[in-house]
């Protein structure tokens, strides 16, 4: 038994069934607040309670984690970082889970393509494949043509554009900046600006919709932590195959709290790009292994 508890795998397995559960349980918070409140508002206090959150740690640590150098970069990452979110939460409204979920996993699709164009990196023709995999995964979850393209699914693809841009940018400011750098300046930028964004759509939110946004603040947290905590002690290549619960998730969660029927198309296509993603994991953590090159892997969340 102890050599099980022992096993990486295994441990990694627990942190990812956590962590994921954890990032369900913001997601769910998002779109069972979407009934009452507009997007903006539920942004914005989606910031100010991590911001609550993240505050005590900062004061722990004397603020030391307020140095930086970068506060120019911080700045370009949290405001592109509001469209992100204010994209993704109004699309979370719009659309099932699953889907919302499996169109998740293309933010390191565009990543890497933005790492191409900005960051110079060389692709070869493994990753070039994979892309083209990837996005045929996309056209199999939207079908276009054969069913309408709703506003949402344009709202989660913008998202996922924009959250691969914010990650290029963290890939940066990891370089001198702690995690925790990184996040305290995000939502302290971002909670006065999405303020300023909810104020032409405010609706007070009630006693039982504040609690709900502090298990939401929790529940992205421990999300993040576990992923961090698994990073540690694993390998990403092991990783990332096991953050396809999310997609498990999304739809047990859409099919029993909010009676969304599952879509086999979403799986289909969610499958492949999942597929395509976990490829180019592989790929660049084989070139680093090669190379001893600093790659710094794009992994795909479903918390922005």
């Amino acid at each position: 038994m102890q050599g099980i508890i022992n096993n990486t795998a295994f441990r990694v397995f627990i942190l990812t069934i956590v962590g994921t559960l954890g990032a369900a349980v913001m997601v769910t918070g998002v779109k069972f607040l979407s009934n009452d409140l507009h997007s903006f508002v539920i942004a914005f206090f989606r910031c100010l309670f991590g911001l609550i959150i993240v505050l005590p740690l900062i004061i722990k640590n004397n603020f030391n984690d307020l140095k930086t150098e970068n506060f120019n970069a911080h700045l370009l990452r949290s405001a592109i970082n509001c469209i992100s979110m204010l994209a993704w939460f109004t699309a979370i409204g719009m659309m099932p889970l699953e889907k919302a979920t499996a169109l998740g996993f293309t933010t390191p699709l565009f990543a890497t393509i933005l790492a191409i164009v900005l960051l110079k990196e060389v692709i070869k023709i493994h990753r070039t494949l994979a892309l083209l995999i990837g996005f045929i995964g996309i056209i199999i979850i939207i079908r276009p043509g054969y069913i309408s393209v709703d506003t949402g699914t344009y709202l989660m693809i913008a998202a996922s554009c924009s959250w691969a841009f914010v990650l290029i940018i963290i890939k940066q400011l990891s370089k001198n900046d702690s995690s925790l750098t990184i996040i305290f300046y995000m939502l302290a930028i971002m909670t006065p600006l999405t303020f300023l964004l909810a104020i032409p759509f405010w609706e007070s939110p009630s006693l039982i919709e504040l609690l709900i946004f502090f298990v939401m603040g929790f529940g992205g947290l421990i999300s993040h932590l576990c992923l961090v905590q698994s990073l540690k002690i694993a390998d990403t290549t092991l990783v990332m195959p096991f953050q396809y619960l999310k997609l498990i998730w999304g739809s047990l969660i859409g099919f029993i709290i909010f009676f969304e029927q599952p879509d086999i198309w979403t799986w289909i296509g969610g499958t492949i790009v999942f597929i395509a993603v976990i490829y180019i994991t592989y790929r660049e953590g084989k070139l680093k292994k090669e190379y001893g090159d600093k790659i710094v892997t794009i992994r795909p969340t479903i918390d922005t």
